[in-house]
This record gives C-alpha cells, structure tokens and sequence, in this order.
C-alpha cells in the first residue's frame, strides 16, 4: 500500500524519490544542527516571528502528541516545533551569493549547487535519476531512520530551496 501511495504521488507530480540512506543529522545550518532548541535557535538569530501553520497531516500537524507545532520564521528560513520538543529546520530559501549555505556531512549546498554538485553529495543514486530525469525540478530524499526526510528544489539548474518533508 505504501509503494503505490509512493508511485502515485512520484508520477502526479515534479518529485524525484531516493532509496539511499540520507541522514537528517548530517544537516547543519549557520553552525546549528538541524534538530535544536528554541533556545538555540533564537540565541543564534534574534527573536523570530512565530507563525501556527496548523498542518492538516505529517508529523508537525496538530493531531500529534507533542503539538501543538509552530514555526520560528526568519526572513529566508524557519524552523517547527512545539514547547514540547525540539525544532528543527524546515525550510531555507538560498540566494545566489553563498551566504545562505547548508552543510550536509561537511559538504555545502547552497543557491550556486548545480544538479551535478548535488548528485556528487549524495551519490551515484541521485546522478543516476538526474541523468535519467534531467527536467525534474525536486527531488526527495528520505531519511534512513524514518520515514520523513528532505526536498530539494532546483531552478534553472540551481538549488532554490530546502525543506523538511514528512509524509501525509
């Protein structure tokens, strides 16, 4: 039932799916690791605008235990939580001057990533489907722990964005 909800959502939209581990720990962003504390977060960046997103479903919907969820929105980034547990980054728009930059493994992405840099990152898998689907604009990466993971989304040939993606 899974694999076909999977299919199903692969061929109705612009996502590429991956089967390689990929590993949400490895993220860093400005020096913080992708789950942190609101603590962390705000010492870091400065208070931030809270927005309540109230998902309908995924694992930062309201229905959750440990919700209710809400974002820290900073002006090219956020980050969900709960006062309950930590928060991670959900979102980072890049620009094209490198001063917004992921790490993953030590590894930098960023608004100049090509396709190309991005399989180099993440492996002969992703080279394989950006070769084989050179027009796809997002490719998700899940997670080897769970079943949430990563979307990248390219334009013109560069990353545009990062986010967190859980399934529905």
């Amino acid at each position: 039932m899974k694999l076909i909800l999977i299919l199903s959502i692969a061929l109705s939209t612009d996502l590429i799916f991956q089967e390689e581990d990929f590993d949400l720990n490895k993220i860093e962003f400005q020096g913080l690791s992708f789950f942190v504390t609101k603590s962390e977060v705000v010492t870091k960046f400065g208070n931030p605008r809270i927005n309540e997103p109230n998902y309908e479903c995924g694992f930062y919907s309201n229905d959750q235990p440990s919700g209710p969820f809400y974002q820290l929105v900073y002006e090219d980034f956020n980050y969900i939580g709960s006062d309950q547990e930590k928060f991670l980054l959900e979102e980072v728009l890049f620009d094209k001057e490198e001063q917004i930059t992921i790490k993953y493994d030590e590894q930098k992405l960023n608004g100049l990533t090509t396709k190309k840099g991005f399989a180099a990152i993440f492996g002969s898998y992703a080279k394989d489907l950006i070769d084989k689907y050179p027009e796809e604009k997002a490719f998700i990466l899940f997670s080897n722990e769970s079943d949430d993971g990563a979307r990248f989304t390219f334009e013109s040939g560069k990353l545009i964005k990062f986010e967190y993606w859980s399934p529905c």
